[in-house]
């Protein structure tokens, strides 16, 4: 066996021990998201109300789910590159989920938003925190440059934004972002029984 055939095998199976690294690590991200459990405190007139959520010791805020095309993701509370790496990102600034003003989330479009492609107005979004379900309808989608961060401000009901870069199957940085629009259906979460 050659230099170059041992370095080639070398490199494949790193390649290979990597991409199964990174496999392993967004399952095990993803499975976090699903222990996300809805905390409910009782008042002491005996209403149940929300906690705020809190981040546990993986990071993981939440899910966000859109059934439409298969898609359920942990959410982070930083779009920083380690975050975007195991699911998607919070954009810091934006509202929280189910609050008002705009929820903004970013991902990368060749991993976790790749389905992004095949959402279509109508569909449902759901984002579930500690304190619920949040429930969303796609508005519409489009394409911008970079420099439109307008598409995060905040509007006359509560929205959800999500940010991925355009188009799909570029090859290294691509130029556009692709954004969906959606709006909240209701302030009130879904909230199980303790």
């Amino acid at each position: 066996m050659s230099l170059l055939e041992r370095f080639l095998w070398t490199a494949g199976l790193v390649c290979a021990a990597a991409g199964i690294f990174f496999v392993i690590q967004a399952r095990w991200y993803l499975n976090r998201s699903l222990q996300v459990e809805q905390k409910v405190a009782v008042t002491a007139m005996g209403a149940k109300v929300a906690r705020p959520p809190v981040p546990g010791v993986s990071g993981v805020i939440g899910r966000m789910e859109i059934p439409g095309v298969g898609l359920r993701v942990p959410i982070f509370p930083d779009y920083d590159e380690g975050s975007l790496r195991k699911g998607i990102g919070h954009i810091q600034g934006t509202a929280t989920p189910g609050g008002l003003g705009t929820v903004g989330l970013a991902g990368h479009r060749d991993t976790y938003f790749r389905p992004l492609r095949g959402v279509t107005m109508g569909m449902e979004i759901r984002l579930i925190d500690e304190t619920g379900v949040y429930h969303y309808t796609v508005d519409s989608t489009e394409v911008v440059t970079p420099d439109r961060v307008e598409v995060l401000g905040i509007a006359s009901r509560p929205e959800l934004t999500l940010i991925t870069c355009y188009p799909f199957d570029y090859i290294g940085a691509a130029p556009k972002r692709f954004i969906v629009h959606a709006h909240l259906l209701s302030a009130l979460p879904d909230i199980a029984p303790p």
